[in-house]
């Protein structure tokens, strides 16, 4: 909880960030500078964003530095979204700089425990798709006599009926699990509480799942690979054309 009256602390996916009221002065009419009002006048000065914290941080840096400098890590469109949603103008004012230019993330939050609290609610996310999502599918098909099934996890504009891509494993038992992404428009609320696309399509974060769901139900083999996929997609004027998505491809050998 913020003691100073002039200072709020947002809760972003689990990542406490404290922000002075000066520091949206330069965007009066923006939402964040609403947000901010907003919980001054709460009684815990504190507020909650269901949005990538490592993202959020670079904003706050764009307040402070006027420059946009986007680590290894963080993507640059995940970036702009927010700053979209939050009301900050940027393309006039700055200049994205390149990543090879910046330090690395884990260098510039090495003293810090930012790092380790995005890695620990990251986990936990993790956990709850395994535990109340995969596994569940897994005994199901199990009981079925299914050798095998295959796991589609993909944003939520993907789907069985609009995807134009030839999948592999299409004709084995499959699920589709749709995942929150950031660069989508909007979140399910039913999605708050698992992992973000983006983060799980990192490539340690692709074996680290397999291993988990290995771990923790006990199938022969796991193989988790990422994908790329056409679907077609409607535009605001009802014409339609195709568009390409990462999604998560997870084939299970159940026995």
């Amino acid at each position: 909880m913020s003691k100073n009256k002039d200072t709020v602390v947002f809760n972003v996916g689990g990542t406490k960030f404290q922000i002075q009221r000066s520091l949206v002065q330069s965007y009066p009419n923006s939402y964040l500078a609403a947000l901010v009002n907003s919980a001054l006048a709460s009684e815990d000065h504190e507020v909650f964003v269901d949005h990538n914290p490592l993202a959020f941080s670079v904003i706050l840096d764009f307040l402070r530095y006027k420059r946009l400098m986007v680590p290894k890590n963080v993507a640059q469109e995940v970036v702009e979204l927010q700053l979209r949603e939050f009301g900050i103008p940027y393309d006039s004012l700055t200049e994205v700089i390149e990543d090879e230019e910046l330090p690395s993330y884990d260098a510039t939050v090495a003293s810090s425990s930012l790092r380790d609290t995005v890695l620990q609610v990251s986990t936990r996310r993790m956990d709850t798709l395994i535990s109340d999502v995969i596994l569940p599918y897994l005994k199901r098909h199990a009981k079925r006599g299914h050798r095998q099934v295959i796991f589609y996890l993909t944003p939520n504009s993907v789907t069985q009926n609009n995807i134009t891509s030839e999948l592999d494993h299409i004709n084995d038992p499959h699920e589709w699990i749709h995942l929150p992404s950031k660069n989508e428009a909007t979140e399910k609320e039913d999605q708050c509480d698992l992992p973000d696309l983006q983060f799980l399509l990192q490539k340690d974060q692709l074996k680290r799942l397999g291993e988990l769901i290995t771990e923790r139900s006990g199938v022969k083999r796991v193989d988790v690979s990422e994908a790329v996929v056409s679907c077609r997609t409607e535009n605001e004027f009802g014409l339609l054309f195709s568009k390409f998505f990462d999604i998560i491809e997870i084939k299970a050998i159940i026995m």
